[in-house]
């Protein structure tokens, strides 16, 4: 109860006017994260002592501790004073109130535990980073391989229709030179050879045939 009436008597406190309030802050409701740090920005247009106070507590007017948790206030803009508390804990959730002067501002800040976000997989039909990376450099990677397989494909054929073409040319020489040395060998083997051998005569016989010469001949048929 006692806690409801310090911020009635902290809302009494406020001027009433038309126009731009002598103290007001951009943000009435700030929640910070554990361990992080918020910033409350407090504008003013009236002269007085600045201070950054928690409801019920302590206050910092340039730099301190609030609760175990440090507070410093920037006041080089001079109609703008900002608080920053940084390294912040669970208990100091609470009401603060930026003061200056006669006039105060309330701010409530809420500390929490971060939500932690957890990495989307493909169950949720999103890729990880990973797999996105391996499905991208697959085709890249086919074509690392494909491209060299096909020109030793075309280098193999090449050298076989060289090597077919070759062989080829060869055979038809060699054909070519049996041909042409068949004629000659045929009139080799066609041929039938008889030795014509002179026979030495005795006296007797060299009278008798004296007008006869003495040679035997032979014929030599070719078989056509």
């Amino acid at each position: 109860m006692a806690l409801y009436l310090r911020i009635l008597l902290i809302l009494a406190a406020l001027t009433v006017t038309e126009g731009t309030p002598s103290l007001y802050v951009d943000r009435q409701e700030i929640t910070g994260f554990i361990g992080e740090q918020i910033t409350i920005k407090c504008h003013n247009s009236n002269s007085g002592e600045i201070k950054w106070c928690k409801l019920g507590g302590s206050c910092v007017t340039s730099s301190g501790s609030i609760d175990g948790t440090r507070a410093t206030i920037d006041k080089r803009n001079r109609n703008v004073f900002t608080v920053t508390m940084s390294g912040l804990r669970v208990e100091n959730s609470g009401w603060y109130y930026c003061a200056k002067g006669d006039f105060q501002m309330p701010v409530h800040v809420t500390v929490t535990q971060k939500p932690t976000t957890k990495p989307l997989n493909l169950m949720t039909g999103f890729a990880s980073p990973t797999v996105q990376h391996k499905l991208q450099s697959t085709p890249t990677d086919l074509k690392n391989i494909v491209i060299p397989l096909s020109l030793l494909i075309v280098t193999v054929m090449v050298a076989l229709f060289i090597w077919f073409i070759l062989k080829k040319q060869k055979q038809t020489r060699e054909t070519s030179a049996a041909t042409a040395e068949a004629p000659n060998t045929e009139r080799d083997v066609d041929v039938v050879y008889s030795v014509v051998r002179v026979r030495p005569k005795n006296n007797a016989q060299r009278q008798a045939q004296a007008n006869d010469e003495n040679v035997i001949y032979s014929t030599v048929a070719f078989n056509s």
